[in-house]
């Protein structure tokens, strides 16, 4: 058999850290056995799902690189067949028409709470054929015996069939539901094995009827754990960015991210395992974790710097224009290539660099902040002493670092106090990469520029 899995988004919001984590063991699992990942947008919601959600679907996905081995399906495109099925279910009496008006069903459902019994239409075992009236057609649910789901995740769980709602598999305005249309989807794609988070587990135990009642063969299921913030709670938005997309803009790698996310309920004895390479042959759904995972952005931050300093720092430039779309000169690029390496020491995302890139790629560069220049006021003098030790010497590192030295020596001063105030006039900064460095790549001219600077 083929391995065939699918991840099936919902457009009704953002692509977030949840579904991307199941889009990527999707995408893995299918790897591992030389089989096929696709992609379906389930959008059949045409109320709540929108052109902006898919767009960060697709944004998303092709970040991560995890994308379809075939070109996307879109579900609402596939409605003839759903509603097909759904007519075939009723003429093979697994299906009926239920011409419950909302007053009625809304009895009807009261009812079924206050008894705790599934909902069973009256019009179930009666077969009347009035299409001046308005009906839906709802699946005709076993009532006696159990279905047990062999999960590679959960392991075997069974349900009691009496338990089971005559479910909505086509509305009153002809629509399919989402319960039938994935079936319908799941059927037609070929796919082999479904693997999604638990808080589907429930639709499984219902669709799986569907799938029995039309003998088709009957999906390999995993349901993953949900991802729990920090706290606890299902992740939400009060635990950080929603769009998994948002993380890129945010100066994450998708190689991080990818590690991280296989984190996120995937257990190994090795840590080179989660690298997305290294995954591709290796993962295997029976080392998923049945409960759920915590998201730790401290622990993502971790990685992605572990990861940017394993980087060229050729691509870590890339990426830092791109993101910012910075158009910047041969000579402006080379400063920032030859800083980036002390910006390493003290970053977790790239986009951190951005806060110190005037000073890096702006000649004419001034302080503005108000502190620092009162501060600037009071050490002019210190200022412009060491511009003119730094005026005579040679301009390499190590005569930089002797020049400062000698001038320390010569004043009795110790170079934490005058290194928050060299890298305030050369920065407007407190905090700083390697002083050394930064005057070495600014030169000699801008550094004495800004160190006898009148403010």
């Amino acid at each position: 058999m083929k391995v065939i899995t699918r991840f099936a988004p919902s457009p009704t919001g953002y692509l977030h850290i949840g579904g991307a984590r199941t889009a990527l063991f999707n995408y893995l699992f299918a790897k591992k056995n030389n089989g096929k990942y696709l992609v379906r947008i389930e959008d059949t919601d045409i109320k709540r799902s929108t052109p902006e959600a898919v767009k960060a679907i697709h944004e998303g996905l092709d970040w991560l690189k995890i994308k379809s081995s075939e070109e996307i399906v879109y579900q609402s495109r596939q409605k003839n067949k759903h509603i097909d099925i759904a007519y075939k279910l009723l003429e093979s009496h697994f299906a009926y028409k239920c011409y419950l008006n909302p007053d009625e069903l809304n009895t009807l459902r009261v009812k079924s709470r206050e008894n705790g019994v599934p909902i069973k239409s009256p019009w179930r075992d009666k077969v009347i054929n009035d299409n001046s009236k308005d009906f839906v057609i709802r699946l005709k649910m076993p009532v006696t015996g159990i279905t047990t789901i062999n999960d590679m995740v959960q392991g075997d769980v069974s349900i009691n069939n009496e338990i089971l709602d005559d479910m909505i598999i086509l509305r009153s305005d002809k629509t399919p539901t989402y319960m039938l249309s994935s079936v319908v989807d799941d059927f037609n794609m070929g796919i082999t094995h479904i693997i999604r988070g638990d808080d589907h587990f429930n639709n499984a135990f219902r669709q799986i009827q569907i799938i029995k009642y039309l003998n088709w063969d009957i999906p390999v299921y995993a349901h993953i754990p949900l991802i729990h913030g920090p706290d606890g709670t299902k992740l939400s938005k009060r635990h950080g960015a929603t769009n998994v997309y948002d993380y890129h803009k945010m100066g994450y790698t998708y190689e991080a991210m990818c590690n991280y996310l296989l984190r996120l309920g995937w257990s190994t004895d090795n840590e080179l395992d989660y690298d997305i390479s290294n995954a591709k042959t290796l993962f295997a759904l029976n080392k998923i974790n049945k409960s759920p995972a915590k998201f730790d952005i401290k622990k993502l931050n971790n990685i992605n710097s572990k990861y940017l300093n394993s980087m060229d720092i050729d691509k870590i430039y890339e990426l830092i224009v791109t993101s910012s779309e910075l158009n910047l000169s041969l000579k402006q690029e080379l400063k920032l290539k030859l800083l980036i390496p002390e910006f390493l020491k003290r970053i977790n995302v790239f986009t951190e660099i951005l806060d110190d890139i005037e000073w890096i790629i702006n000649d004419d560069f001034v302080v503005k902040s108000e502190e620092h220049l009162i501060k600037l006021r009071n050490d002019k003098i210190l200022c412009q002493e060491i511009a003119e030790s730094l005026m005579h010497c040679k301009w390499s590192k190590e005569e930089i670092d002797t020049s400062l030295k000698e001038y320390l020596s010569k004043k009795s001063l110790k170079f934490n106090q005058i290194g928050p105030l060299l890298r305030t006039a050369l920065t407007g900064k407190i905090n700083s990469p390697d002083i050394i460095t930064i005057i070495y790549v600014l030169g000699c001219e801008i550094c004495l520029k800004r160190l006898n600077y009148n403010y």
